[in-house]
């Protein structure tokens, strides 16, 4: 699985699923109604592509365990935040994977070994 490295300041992390669930909050935080990511089973059968977003999200969130203290308590956050908003309406949800998308860009964990 590819992917991408995270620079903040000095920091660099390449941690597989920091970046993945960067990726998939940018990808959840898509406007209501665009490019159908609130198109009933268009993830599978009774799953919304933003469904699936936070799905991801989460569950690369919570394989995180090598984040400095602060770091993690800021995932801790982000998950509960998801976990909060995951069954909202599509405005919310959408607000809320931007909030994430942006807070996980400050976050730095390193490579899972």
């Amino acid at each position: 699985m590819a992917y991408m490295e995270y620079v903040n300041g000095e920091d660099e992390t390449n941690n597989k699923h920091l970046a993945e669930a960067i990726d998939v909050t940018r990808e959840g935080s898509a406007q209501p109604g665009s490019a159908g990511y609130d198109e009933p089973d268009s993830a599978g059968p009774g799953v919304t592509l933003r469904d699936s977003c936070f799905f991801v999200a989460l569950e690369e969130l919570r394989k995180i365990d090598s984040a400095p203290s602060e770091s993690q308590d800021t995932i801790d956050e982000v998950i509960r935040m998801l976990e909060n908003a995951q069954n909202a309406n599509n405005d919310r949800r959408a607000r809320v994977m931007a909030e994430a998308h942006d807070t996980l860009q400050d976050v730095w964990a390193p490579p899972k070994e």
